[in-house]
């Protein structure tokens, strides 16, 4: 055999190793070795059954060898280090890896499952071959396309680049909406055995999140509401108060200087004008009333405020402490 015929034995031998890894790593090779090392722990296990993977779901996942981790390192790995942003989980692609901030309230359930299925799909969408992605970004725009301009996914994904547009759009699809047509509902149905019930755990976590942020707004509109009637009734009261007062004065200099012709007079004007002071003073109880019932109900909204700072401080990695509302 010639030096040439050599190389190109070598040179074919190559190129066919390396169709060989290449064949491996698209048909999952990887990932059964890497899911088949490893070991979940026992929180770990119960949440992956709770999602109810289908096989190739559940060996990608473990693959990425998920984690809950504390705050310390779930910051350090998801380099989540800004107070005002609430990041409940990552997948680093260099590492193939996801963690999940072990979120520790028990109002949120769901809340890991939701997570830990949204960053299973990133890992998901870097393993489609660039052809199935063509396909599927067309898809999953045209989803987008049909949201209403302050849908929350089609609000939050304004801020995403072009490259993490559609990677970020396919796990919220799947995590959080119902009903998509029929291919992408065939998409997700080969990593998730129930995809309705993934966005089930979406929408009892952020239900929760809703509930307490309605609670506030409406408390808070009551306050304001009720702030207006309770200024608008005692500057109405001071008005009637002092009309009243001047003509009570004048009543009493009236009476003093002997301007009344007969007692008849007298007793029917001072009757009317002490049921004019009656009739102020039950209306300065009623308003006496409402205060309590606003100063009760600052206590109340209050409260709320504090309730919804921990629930949204739960998930807060960065959360040290909360800050109470003062009357």
């Amino acid at each position: 055999m010639t030096k040439t015929a050599k190389i190109r034995a070598a040179l074919s031998g190559i190129l066919i190793a390396i169709l060989l890894v290449e064949a491996f790593d698209f048909f999952g090779g990887y990932d059964f070795i890497k899911a088949g090392l490893y070991q979940p722990n026992e929180e770990m296990s119960d949440l992956i059954s709770n999602l109810e993977l289908t096989s190739r779901g559940e060996r990608i996942l473990k693959a990425t060898k998920p984690s809950l981790d504390s705050k310390e390192l779930f910051n350090e790995k998801c380099d989540s280090h800004k107070a005002e942003i609430y990041v409940l989980g990552c997948y680093l692609t260099g590492d193939d890896q996801i963690h999940l901030y072990d979120v520790d309230e028990t109002e949120l359930s769901g809340v890991k499952e939701s997570t830990a299925a949204h960053e299973l799909l990133h890992a998901v969408y870097l393993r489609l071959p660039f052809w199935e992605k063509d396909s599927l970004n067309q898809k999953l725009q045209s989803v987008y396309d049909s949201l209403a301009e302050d849908d929350d996914i089609k609000t939050s994904l304004k801020l995403y680049s072009d490259n993490d547009f559609y990677d970020e759009l396919h796990s919220r699809l799947g995590t959080e909406i119902k009903d998509l047509p029929y291919e992408l509902e065939k998409h997700y149905e080969a990593i998730f055995k129930n995809q309705d019930k993934i966005v089930d755990y979406y929408e009892k976590y952020s239900g929760t999140f809703k509930k307490y942020e309605k609670e506030t707004e409406a408390l808070g509109k009551r306050l304001e509401t009720m702030q207006t009637e309770i200024d608008e009734e005692e500057r109405r009261l001071a008005e009637l108060s002092k009309d009243l007062n001047e003509r009570i004065e004048n009543y009493n200099s009236r009476v003093s200087s002997h301007s009344y012709t007969d007692a008849r007079t007298i007793r029917a004007e001072g009757d009317s004008l002490q049921a004019e002071v009656n009739s102020i003073n039950a209306a300065y109880d009623a308003l006496n009333q409402k205060i309590d019932e606003y100063n009760n109900l600052i206590v109340e909204y209050n409260n709320s405020v504090i309730r919804t700072n921990q629930i949204f401080n739960s998930i807060n990695s960065n959360s040290e402490q909360f800050e109470t509302v003062n009357n």
